[in-house]
């Protein structure tokens, strides 16, 4: 459960650190990275993140 103190805490961090809350979401199916060898499955997943989240930092500063 969140407690007040972990409210007043986390708005501190922000205020006094200045930090950057916002998100963004990506949808992205990994259904298509299925192997039946577990580090090709790992691999096949980081591969996709990496080139499907290629320009996120550029689109959240837009």
């Amino acid at each position: 459960m969140i407690t007040f103190e972990n409210i007043r805490e986390t708005n501190r961090m922000i205020t006094e650190n200045r930090l950057d809350v916002r998100t963004i979401t990506m949808g992205i199916s990994l259904r298509d990275c299925a192997h039946p060898n577990l580090e090709k499955f790992c691999q096949n997943v980081y591969e996709k993140i990496t080139r499907s989240a290629e320009y996120l930092v550029q689109t959240g500063e837009d």
